[in-house]
């Protein structure tokens, strides 16, 4: 029987603990955009990401995987240094005028590594304001190409060259232990599809039947929603183009991002087979994520902007390679934030000591098939503004079964329950069953903010009555977005 790549995948990483090297090297894999709705590893039947699932079946697959802030910019930073926006002060997608470098003083996952003897690679995206300090960075070039079905871009044009990089790189790596890091733009290229896309319109028809609907489309109550949620697009200038799309819109939506992801997993599987081609494939861990999710049509969004749903804050996060401790499904009963994790997990694979001032915990004994004895006991997101033309500024807390979220425009409120209400469609802030309930998050958050010193009380909000002013929900839309008119970017 002629062997696929993925069944030889599987053998090789069945076979990692006979490899002998001291250092474990590391793959990080990341993708702009990516949610945990189209990979397969998370029980989606219809997967797009064939690469990513034989790697999630040889590992640690994490359902509870919470990122730091729904925005790029933030997230990555975070990432990359372990510590939360409002801790390292890059809160948006803003330059250098509105968020400052990282400072040197402060250990990034770069540089701790580079610091013990590996070398520490990265290709593609960065957006990381200094964060990826460290890392030896290669700037991809872009591969313009045609699409017949769907328009693409530089985002994916870029990931072509970030592909060509990583496979030239992982199939010759050297002799010292690595930590590579390839950073995918897609499925990015999602947001160019809403700009050549906007406003209610005839979608050409595509070769496959189209995807349905998710079931928390509709918005129930858009009144009962906080103020920069219900005006999601007068600050956003995706939904705004979006807003006023019919059902079939979504749905070609929907069907755009399965095909960039389809792009991008083809390149990660490239990425893969370069790995696996030199022996350092078979010492090599794997991580997987995403810096935050897409609407995907849920609640009605495209993208992402404000929200803290669980489709633009709860992300793919999966770790496989020699001594991870492979389990059958996703770890479900367990909170982890990967902004702050990542960081001291993999310093504790490869026998590196982490700064004690990172507040992540290192999920090395689970993944390790030992007792995960260190927990959070909730988990946390963070929202300021996307370029400061509108700044809302919100928190979120995620506990074992609940969600609260708070912003600071109209003392706006959520209370989701994550167990009876996975599709986050019943705000029982307002309701008094809950009332108790209510109070035990609100006190969380204040927790928050005095054991992490968080400014948010005392942040400021930036949003003209104009930009408040038709009636609640984005069918309603009327006019520009706050974007448009202050014509920044």
């Amino acid at each position: 029987m002629k062997k696929t790549f993925y069944s030889t995948m599987g053998l090789t990483l069945c076979s990692l603990p006979m490899w002998a090297q001291q250092s474990p090297n590391f793959l990080i894999v990341q993708c702009d955009h990516l949610t945990q709705r189209v990979v397969g590893a998370y029980g989606n039947g219809d997967s797009c990401t064939p690469p990513i699932d034989s790697i999630a079946a040889q590992g640690v697959v994490f359902a509870n995987a919470y990122v730091g802030c729904p925005l790029s910019q933030p997230s990555r930073a975070a990432l990359w240094s372990g510590l939360m926006p409002h801790q390292n002060n890059v809160r948006s997608n803003s330059a250098e005028h509105i968020n400052p470098l990282l400072p040197e003083n402060i250990p990034t996952l770069g540089s701790i590594f580079s610091a013990n003897g590996y070398q520490a690679v990265h290709f593609g995206k960065t957006h990381d304001m200094g964060a990826l300090r460290g890392f030896s960075h290669k700037e991809p070039d872009a591969k313009p190409f045609t699409d017949p079905e769907f328009p693409v871009n530089n985002d994916s044009f870029l990931d072509v060259g970030t592909c060509e990089d990583a496979v030239s790189y992982l199939s010759n790596p050297g002799k010292e232990p690595f930590i590579c890091v390839v950073d995918f733009q897609n499925p990015h290229n999602i947001c160019g599809y809403v700009g050549e896309n906007k406003g209610e319109h005839i979608d050409k028809p595509i070769s496959a039947p189209l995807p349905n609907l998710p079931e928390n489309f509709e918005v129930k109550d858009w009144n009962a929603l906080p103020v920069p949620i219900q005006y999601i697009c007068c600050s956003h200038r995706r939904m705004m183009q979006a807003a006023h799309w019919n059902e079939e819109n979504y749905r070609h939506y929907i069907a755009a991002f399965r095909h960039y992801t389809k792009i991008v997993s083809k390149q990660i599987e490239q990425v893969l087979q370069a790995l696996y081609s030199t022996p350092a494939g078979r010492n090599t861990i794997i991580v997987f994520l995403a810096d935050h999710g897409d609407g995907m049509g849920s609640h009605r969004m495209v993208t992402k902007q404000v929200s803290f749903y669980d489709e633009v804050t709860n992300v793919p996060f999966i770790i496989a390679g020699p001594g991870i401790q492979k389990r059958e499904k996703p770890i479900d009963n367990l909170l982890t934030q990967p902004t702050l994790d990542l960081l001291p997990t993999l310093c504790e694979l490869a026998g590196l000591p982490a700064p004690a001032d990172k507040p992540g915990i290192s999920l090395a004994p689970l993944l390790r098939g030992k007792e995960q004895t260190q927990k959070h006991p909730y988990v946390t997101s963070e929202w300021h503004s996307e370029y400061e033309v509108i700044v809302s500024p919100g928190r979120m807390i995620r506990s074992p079964r609940y969600k609260y979220t708070h912003y600071l425009e109209g003392n706006g409120e959520e209370l989701y329950d994550m167990e009876k209400d996975k599709g986050e469609q019943h705000n029982l802030a307002y309701d008094p069953a809950y009332t108790k309930i209510l109070n035990e998050h609100r006190a969380l958050l204040d927790d928050y903010i005095q054991r992490t010193k968080d400014d948010y009380r005392n942040l400021k909000t930036e949003a003209d009555k104009r930009w408040r002013s038709h009636t609640p929900g984005y069918p309603h839309h009327e006019g520009p977005c706050s974007r448009d008119i202050t014509n920044r970017k």
